[in-house]
């Protein structure tokens, strides 16, 4: 598996003091974050939507989706950049094998990180590098709203994660470790994730979790 050396997080007290500075009656954040990490990595598997708006160096994606897997399997579709075009694609990964469908053709067997498949979605369920390992890896957290998201009910922070494991999920160049996150009130799983900087932003849905899915190759 892709891993990261695992970056220190923030002490207990820091946490306390973000939760103590706003988010009326949110958990705090140092029961929130620990509690959707491990929420996190008892995932089996999710559907992911990736929308990119705005330049984003280093992330040659405009978007992507589909179903991820805990054990490194993932179909779905995306707009790449590749060969200074933007391609309309179709993918399936199984492990370090990979095939992508182009706009014309059939499937093209490749290695994961082609430049057909310049982003790999299953290191969102990595163990070691995914969005677990993330919330493990946070700076700072603070409590902000309630809110409402695609018919599920969230809590709202801002987080500050560490850049080195954040750039290990997400290879944008630039500090993109800032984010707002939306957490599921009942499972604490995330929702939604937002990246911002600049005029650029990166979006980053979850939703159905642990469905019946089987990645098959083509």
């Amino acid at each position: 598996m892709r891993s990261i050396p695992l970056a220190v997080t923030a002490g207990l007290a820091l946490f306390a003091a973000a939760a103590c500075s706003g988010g009326g009656d949110l958990p705090a954040a140092d029961q929130m974050l620990p509690d959707a990490a491990t929420a996190m990595r008892e995932v089996e598997n999710v559907r992911f939507d990736l929308a990119v708006d705005g330049d984003v160096p280093g992330l040659d994606v405009k978007a992507a989706d589909g179903v991820i897997t805990a054990d490194g399997s993932a179909e779905g579709t995306g707009t790449l950049t590749a060969f200074g075009m933007d391609i309309e694609a179709e993918y399936v990964i199984i492990g370090e094998d990979a095939w992508v469908k182009g706009p014309t053709g059939g499937f093209q067997q490749i290695p994961v990180g082609d430049d057909m498949l310049p982003y790999d979605p299953t290191l969102l369920l990595d163990p070691d590098a995914g969005v677990a390992t993330l919330l493990e890896a946070v700076d700072s957290a603070e409590p902000q709203d309630t809110e409402e998201v695609d018919g599920t009910d969230t809590y709202r922070y801002s987080v500050e994660f560490d850049p080195a494991a954040f750039a290990a999920l997400i290879p944008a160049e630039g500090d993109w470790n800032a984010a707002t996150v939306w957490f599921d009130q009942e499972t604490s799983r995330v929702v939604k994730a937002e990246f911002s900087q600049g005029d650029a932003t990166v979006t980053l849905l979850l939703t159905d979790y642990d469905r019946d899915v089987t990645v098959d190759a083509p």
